[in-house]
């Protein structure tokens, strides 16, 4: 595959809110305002608010003011209908102001009572509405699973899986498996554990660095890895690439920042894999690849969603020479949605060609390929090109330039030559509808495609942009459903809740600040890239420190009956703490399809799947 806290001064937090809220465009049509704007929480140091829920709102807009002078403190973004402001002066007053967004109409501001931390007291409760679903039960609406799920009653790879990948089993009925250190090998490691055979399910007692001494290679499928399991900040991988060489596996919340300490033969990925099929990343980190971050093709049944892949190492030690590349996509039936690449001299992506098959002729594992609501920012010399002879859905996709950026006027330069072989595969099909350019933002489909002839003349063929959808379905032929908003709305969704997001660090804070204001945080990458593009983790401050103290649900780990269900969440639940066979059983799940381990494991990332998949349209690809 080688081809390719809160006490910041006002004036800070003033300058922060002028440059991070969005200014919605004009409206519509107005929204109406918020009511019963309320506080429900008051301690020494934060308050909390709440607000009624306004029809057809798909998020709010929640500041924070200074209640003597007017400074507008900060703005946030809620899906919910509360927020909490922590680090605050105590004995300084604040007014809440809340306004209700739904695409580019919004309301007024609606604003709270003064509050005072350490002295006010917060509002009553009102009393609670009656239960409008008497027959669903409190646990199950606390796992907030997503109600288009619950319509269809489908048993997914695990609440939110979403694309061509959405029904893989992973290590589903499995045994459970503690990763117990961070060591390179040996018991209670993580390459045991995927070393390990039979149907198994991957969970975390320890947070960090894993230091990999070689390829972690996932030969023996039926395995899901489940890295929201982790305790404080969680796990990271560095050092060597991880490949998925087997069917059937499911990876959640881990981070890939590989790195260049240790020299490799052909430059590393992060993460790669290609000729299998059902495979689903979920929420993953990747960054400071030697080659590309994350490259997946020749896959059947695949998905790769709410993924951040930033800063892989352009002029690093790869044995060809420059590269910093974002990854190579492609497959059957395969679904890449809501990832944001960014910081990346090119390959954002590079869509597959036929010649990295092995019979380019009739490539296995090849077909239709659906990319929607992905972030491209700050490409160094091309964005999304190639694609020779696929088909592949572009919608809904967002664009932008950066410092590092070359001005490609286009949302694919679509090849039709594989230029090393000079063989014609015809340009790629493309279905294109609803992509948007931040710096173009008329860019169509009809001029947003660069039909690139790298000189032979071969003219564009209109038959290849169609005018509907490709279809993507799943192993069995089922329906395939993604949940769709707007290339802006995706753009924020991802910002707030892309890669692995229960805890997140440094580096994915960055990737996504800068492509929100449009800059660069790190001018010099250290080998002579500039403008965002890095050449050596040193250039970005380094690895993180990932400790186990830091808040996390996944924090207590204490479970009497061994059964892999803490005990905290079986005692709140309704679970037997001394009866480890529950953990089977569907007893949350009213549905009957989840077993109570699994609504654990969603639990714990509840709600970031309500995030993501709330102000869309789950959108069926058939």
């Amino acid at each position: 595959m080688k081809n390719f806290h809160l006490f910041f001064t006002a004036a800070l937090l003033l300058f922060l809110s002028a440059c991070q809220e969005e200014v919605p465009e004009t409206p519509a049509g107005p929204l109406p305002a918020p009511q019963n704007v309320h506080c429900t929480d008051v301690t020494s140091t934060s308050l909390t608010f709440a607000w009624d829920a306004v029809d057809g709102a798909e998020r709010y807009a929640v500041r924070l003011k200074n209640a003597d002078d007017g400074t507008i403190m900060v703005t946030e973004y809620e899906t919910s209908l509360s927020h909490a402001f922590t680090g605050l002066e105590t004995g300084t007053s604040y007014v809440c102001m809340v306004r209700a967004i739904a695409g580019n109409r919004f309301s007024e501001f609606t604003s709270s009572s003064a509050y005072t931390p350490g002295e006010s007291t917060p509002d009553p409760e009102p009393e609670p509405d009656p239960d409008p679903d008497p027959d669903m039960t409190e646990a199950y609406k606390a796992m907030l699973i997503p109600s288009a799920e619950d319509d269809h009653g489908l048993t997914l790879a695990f609440p939110g899986a979403e694309g061509g990948g959405m029904y893989t089993t992973g290590g589903r009925g499995g045994r459970i498996i503690h990763v117990t250190n961070l060591n390179d090998s040996g018991t209670g490691s993580l390459r045991a554990a995927v070393e390990a055979t039979g149907a198994r399910i991957i969970v975390f007692d320890v947070a960090g660095i894993i230091e990999l001494q070689s390829k972690l290679r996932i030969r023996n499928g039926n395995l899901t890895i489940a890295g929201q399991t982790a305790p404080g900040d969680g796990i990271c991988i560095k050092n060597y690439a991880t490949v998925v060489e087997s069917d059937n596996v499911i990876i959640r919340f881990i981070r890939f920042r590989l790195g260049n300490m240790v020299m490799s033969g052909d430059g590393e990925d992060c993460i790669w894999g290609r000729r299998h099929s059902d495979i689903i990343l979920d929420h993953c980190s990747m960054s400071w690849s030697i080659d590309e971050c994350a490259s997946f093709y020749g896959n059947e049944n695949f998905t790769m969603q709410w993924c951040i892949m930033t800063e892989s190492l352009r002029n690093s030690n790869h044995p060809k020479g420059n590269h910093g590349y974002g990854g190579i996509w492609g497959g059957e039936n395969a679904s890449f949605h809501h990832n944001m690449l960014s910081n990346h001299d090119s390959r954002n992506p590079r869509f597959d060609h036929p010649e990295i098959y092995e019979n380019p002729s009739d490539p296995d594992k090849r077909g239709n390929v659906d990319y929607r609501n992905n972030v491209v920012y700050n490409w160094g010399s091309n964005s999304t090109y190639g694609g020779e002879g696929g088909h592949f859905n572009m919608v809904n996709n967002y664009y932008r330039q950066g410092p590092a950026s070359r001005d490609r006027r286009y949302f694919i330069d679509a090849n039709g030559i594989y230029t090393s072989s000079s063989k014609d595969y015809g340009y790629p099909y493309l279905y294109m509808a609803g992509n948007y350019y931040y710096d173009y933002p008329d860019m169509t489909a009809q001029n947003g495609v660069y039909w690139h002839d790298h000189s032979t003349n071969i003219p564009p063929d209109s038959e290849r942009l169609l005018s509907s959808l490709l279809p993507i379905s799943g192993p069995s032929g089922q329906t395939v459903y993604t949940t769709t908003h707007s290339a802006q709305d995706a753009f924020a969704r991802i910002c707030e809740a892309g890669g692995a997001s229960l805890v997140r660090d440094a580096v994915d804070k960055r990737a996504c600040a800068d492509a929100q204001s449009g800059t660069a945080s790190i001018t010099d990458g250290g080998n002579g890239s500039t403008g965002g593009i890095i050449d050596t983790p040193s250039a970005a401050g380094g690895w993180p420190s990932y400790s186990a103290d830091t808040e996390n649900e996944a924090n207590d780990k204490t479970d009497s009956d061994s059964d892999g269900i803490p005990d905290w969440f079986e005692n709140r639940f309704g679970l037997n703490s001394k009866d480890s066979s529950d953990a089977a059983s569907k007893t949350i799940d009213i549905h009957g399809r989840y077993t109570n381990f699994e609504m654990y494991l969603h639990y714990l990332v509840r709600n970031i799947v309500a995030s993501q998949t709330s102000g869309g349209t789950y959108t069926s690809l058939d």
